[in-house]
């Protein structure tokens, strides 16, 4: 139900030659810009936003966004070329992005002045973590556990896993407000899991290979990244696409480097650990307790809204089985194609009212299921044993997947662009804008 009136909406349409209200306007919209930016949205996604706002408000912006800087122009008013984008160090909060893109609902349908908008992203900005630091502990268990249960283990793997991840979180809060030694995380991260890992397995105390401390360090894997690049690459966004599939390969790199550093130092042969296989000896329901597990931790460590849980639960098991459907059916990866695809248009409906979750929040986690952070890493692991054949056939696989998964987003924004753009239609419709 509207709770705004069209007139007050309209209302601020008289101010628009006021010089305060284009500095505003414009503040308004670089600010936000690097408040998305910075939590990973797309820049293809952002300059979309940033324009249909200031269209909402009957102005004409021109926008160039890249992932390290911003630029802003409405009329004679400009920001500086090079606005830098502000890294967030430290733990992504899912319900501080649920409620930048509840800001950004309101301001494309001009429900508030760009003055109160830059109010509004002060508050947003300044929230503290939803559960602190004991759900912060509990969420990654959990998260890790989830993760874990999806490779169908023993139950002594299970544990491995879970163990691992404590104590990956306690690492991840002590660096929490440590901005200069976050640069450093992935590396350090993996370097202690890898050294206590391998000293269980030295000690016979663990049976197992590589594949069990990816839940653990799950966190740090560039899924997200490497898909969302690819995705600006075949959207013509070709400076922020490959930059941003540079960070995520550079960070596969920090990963493997630690964990080979944590082997080195136990002392056991390289080649046993790195090339093994998980054995699947769990019943075949356990996956799907993984994925209700795994949401939750997220739920918890993420500090993601109550009313999100729900479609973030859905997008995660449709997405799950749409790739599971797809290998089933054809093989290949048809199946990342096909659960990317999926989970892009139900986070796209989902997201449609300003009442239900923002679709980048709903498809987020789906990323971790998806794959390509884990294939990436196995891929520059199995590289180092000594099947080169397989090392190198594993890299054409991992570029593959990665392709597919950015196809089905690609795709599946296509199908969905109908769907925003109609909306947007109606909007400026009922206020008499143009498009």
């Amino acid at each position: 139900m509207d709770q705004h009136p069209p007139s007050k909406r309209a209302s601020f349409i008289p101010y628009l030659d006021d010089e305060d209200f284009l500095a505003n306007m414009l503040k308004f919209l670089v600010e936000l810009g690097k408040a998305l930016s910075s939590t990973g949205v797309s820049v293809t996604s952002i300059q979309s936003i940033l324009k249909n706002i200031a269209r909402a408000y009957g102005l004409k912006a021109e926008v160039l966004i890249f992932t390290t800087f911003i630029f802003v122009r409405i009329g004679d008013e400009e920001s500086a070329p090079l606005t830098t984008v502000n890294r967030i160090y430290g733990m992504t909060q899912l319900n501080t992005i649920s409620e930048l893109y509840e800001l950004v609902y309101k301001v494309e349908k001009a429900e508030i002045s760009p003055k109160e908008g830059l109010k509004c992203l002060k508050i947003i900005n300044s929230h503290d973590h939803r559960f602190g630091n004991l759900g912060k502990i509990s969420g990654y268990v959990l998260f890790a556990l989830g993760l874990g249960m999806l490779f169908e283990p023993t139950i002594q793997q299970l544990i491995v896993s879970l163990l691992l991840g404590f104590v990956v979180v306690l690492f991840l809060i002590f660096t929490e407000n440590k901005p200069r030694l976050n640069l450093l995380n992935p590396i350090i991260a993996a370097f202690i899991v890898s050294t206590l890992f391998f000293w269980g397995v030295k000690n016979e105390f663990i049976t197992g290979s590589i594949v069990l401390i990816i839940p653990a360090i799950a966190y740090f894997l560039p899924g997200a990244s490497l898909t969302t690049g690819m995705f600006e690459l075949a959207s013509g966004d070709l400076i922020s696409g490959s930059s941003r599939l540079m960070y995520g390969i550079v960070i596969l790199f920090l990963l493997l480097f630690g964990v080979l550093n944590g082997l080195a130092i136990i002392g056991l042969p390289q080649e046993e650990l790195i090339a093994a296989n998980m054995p699947h000896v769990l019943d075949w329901w356990i996956p799907y307790i993984g994925i209700l597990v795994f949401a939750i931790g997220m739920f918890l460590f993420m500090s993601m809204r109550n009313k999100d849980f729900p479609w973030v639960l859905l997008v995660l098991y449709v997405a799950f089985l749409g790739q599971l459907l797809g290998n089933t059916l054809i093989g290949g990866f048809f199946g990342s194609f096909l659960g990317s695809l999926l989970m892009t248009l139900l986070g796209t409906i989902i997201g449609r009212s300003p009442k239900r979750t923002p679709s980048f929040v709903s498809t987020l986690p789906a990323f971790w299921l998806l794959v390509p952070g884990s294939l990436g890493f196995l891929t520059l692991a199995n590289l180092l044993a000594p099947r080169d054949a397989l090392g190198l056939a594993n890299i054409i696989q991992v570029i593959l997947s990665i392709l597919a998964i950015s196809l089905g987003l690609l795709i599946g924004a296509v199908i969905a662009e109908p769907l925003k753009l109609e909306k947007i239609k109606s909007i400026n419709k009922k206020f008499r804008f143009k498009i």
